[in-house]
């Protein structure tokens, strides 16, 4: 458990009010999750294993039956506000959406922030990686690293930007801030920006001002169409079939685009 959790809950035990109540659904997870804890399965025509950490909650780890370690890819999915990692693995469908893709990577489910009061559990991308792939003793992909984000996670995102194997980012409906950073991040050579715009869709806007050879659609293809330069440094989807939530719970933007993008 953080210091920063530990301080939070003495304060509102102090207070009178039932700790429990008042976290987050990140923080209650993160406050009750142990290192011991671990989970492996077949899951989704895949295999599925969730190990807990200290202070950082749960960690998901899905991998397709066809997995190959060769060109594969490291995918980090990071939840949105309200949700919890365990909630957003499972009510959101994620190891069939990462299936439907037809992807062969490693994809990984970190607890990340559910409101802004919380901190972030994974500041480094790297410790991520690393105890991912020493735990789960799988060998670690020499391919790109990948981030989808939802929300509230661009946050998160934007904290991972200085890591040398991060490629591709792709925020779904998250482009609420770090606009500068996600700038100078995208102009540097071999890096793509992938942006789903709903509620974000006037931000976005603005933000494409600046890269007028951007690729823009009206709306997500479905999963199988076939979309020409998808590999411009930075992709645009105006999002009208799906809302800010339809994005990550409707089964169809998160495959299509893990498919179609380079």
């Amino acid at each position: 458990m953080t210091g920063l959790t530990l301080s939070l809950l003495a304060a509102l035990a102090d207070g009178g009010v039932d700790p429990a109540e008042a976290l987050t659904p990140a923080a209650q997870l993160v406050t009750a999750t142990t290192a011991r804890e671990w989970v492996d399965q077949l899951l989704e025509d895949g295999r599925h294993t969730r190990f807990g950490t200290e202070g950082r909650g749960p960690v998901h780890v899905w991998r397709p039956a066809f997995y190959k370690p060769q060109g594969a890819a490291v995918v980090v999915y990071l939840h949105g506000y309200y949700s919890s990692a365990d909630s957003a693995f499972f009510e959101h469908r994620l190891a069939m959406q990462f299936r439907d893709s037809g992807r062969n990577g490693v994809f990984i489910v970190p607890e990340t922030p559910s409101w802004r009061t919380d901190p972030l559990y994974w500041d480094d991308l790297e410790a991520l990686l690393t105890q991912t792939f020493a735990r789960t003793k799988l060998k670690r992909p020499e391919g790109p690293v990948v981030v989808v984000a939802h929300s509230g996670a661009f946050k998160n995102v934007a904290a991972w930007l200085a890591h040398p194997q991060l490629k591709q980012v792709v925020l779904l409906d998250g482009l609420y801030g770090a606009d500068k950073e996600f700038q100078a991040w995208v102009e540097a050579p071999g890096h793509q920006l992938v942006m789903v715009g709903f509620e974000t869709a006037q931000r976005t806007d603005w933000f494409l001002t600046k890269h007028p050879q951007a690729t823009k659609l009206d709306d997500v293809p479905y999963l199988y169409d076939r979309v020409a330069k998808l590999n411009a440094p930075v992709v645009y989807f105006s999002s009208d079939r799906f809302d800010h939530m339809a994005i990550v719970t409707d089964g169809r933007v998160i495959p299509y685009l893990l498919h179609a993008l380079p």
